[in-house]
């Protein structure tokens, strides 16, 4: 099951992205997020309805999948929205890992879940791994491969407000993971799960947006088929098939390594990030993935 947990991190990497290309042209982060949340639950409906996976969802559940929303959706994708644009996907990507040990001390704190030898260990070089190769992957502004990188993932000056933010959202990834920990252990369809998520993302956002009165002096801003399309690309890869695949992956494994695992997207952001751009990477970079490896192993050890 923890494999379904890497599988998060490759589509969060993929999705972040394609949100740093987008984020802009939807109208900003919150924008991002209320489409996002929207297209994110005409999906999971569509694909919970077609396996018949509502009934499964019992009316316990609804209390946690509240929170989980309220905190790791309509707080922490935004503020994840707005890092990104402030500080750059590569910098935010790299804040944003510090979800996997605020879960395991909430997991500890919360929960009582206590891990072995070999799991502190895999965790302490996963998150290593992570700071290490996203950290320190900097090269001179000199170097001609980096005078190529005018796009939206260019290097952009750290800020408080973008640190602050990607914290932020750091933590509200971590209380909603701990939140569906207790839900996930009962088996529900995570198609149904992560609907029922999305729709309380989407009133929320949306009435917030609507309560606005400048909504209504500027229009609700609909993208251009273009940019929803994209959007909706994103949507698909990081919320639908990537969270769904750790709502399976909380059913059998500790918050810990879930959330542990499902963080090393700042380091698979790193060769898509030189394949998108065509900025090669420093030796620490692959250092830090190496290591990032080794706590893998170590977490799959017995």
């Amino acid at each position: 099951m923890a494999l379904f947990a890497l599988g998060t991190s490759l589509c969060i990497a993929l999705a972040t992205l394609i949100s740093a290309e987008v984020v802009k042209a939807v109208g900003g982060p919150m924008a991002l997020s209320r489409w996002r949340m929207l297209i994110g639950f005409l999906m999971l409906a569509i694909i919970a309805t077609a396996v018949g996976g509502w009934s499964s969802v019992s009316e316990r559940h609804f209390p946690l999948i509240l929170l989980s929303s309220l905190v790791a959706i309509v707080v922490a994708d935004p503020a994840l929205n707005a890092g990104i644009a402030l500080i750059g996907a590569r910098r935010t990507g790299l804040i944003f890992s510090l979800s996997a040990p605020f879960a395991a001390v909430l997991g500890f704190l919360v929960l009582g879940e206590t891990l072995g030898l070999s799991q502190l260990v895999g965790c302490a070089l996963v998150t290593f791994g992570i700071a290490f190769a996203v950290g320190f992957n900097r090269r001179p502004a000199s170097e001609p491969d980096a005078a190529r990188n005018s796009s939206v993932h260019a290097e952009v000056r750290l800020s408080a407000a973008g640190v602050l933010l990607a914290v932020l959202a750091a933590f509200g990834q971590a209380v909603g993971i701990l939140s569906m920990r207790p839900v996930m252990l009962d088996h529900p369809d995570p198609f149904a799960v992560m609907a029922l998520r999305g729709l309380v993302a989407v009133v929320f956002l949306w009435a917030y947006h609507f309560a606005s009165p400048k909504t209504w002096k500027s229009g609700i801003g609909i993208p251009d088929r273009h940019t929803l399309a994209r959007v909706s690309l994103g949507v698909f890869i990081g919320y639908v098939a990537g969270m769904s695949m750790l709502m399976i992956a909380l059913t059998a494994t500790s918050v810990a390594v879930a959330s542990t695992l499902s963080s090393m997207a700042p380091v698979a952001i790193l060769p898509m990030l030189w394949l998108r751009t065509g900025n090669r990477l420093a030796w620490q970079s692959w250092f830090g993935a190496c290591v990032t490896v080794l706590g893998t192993a170590v977490l799959f050890w017995r």
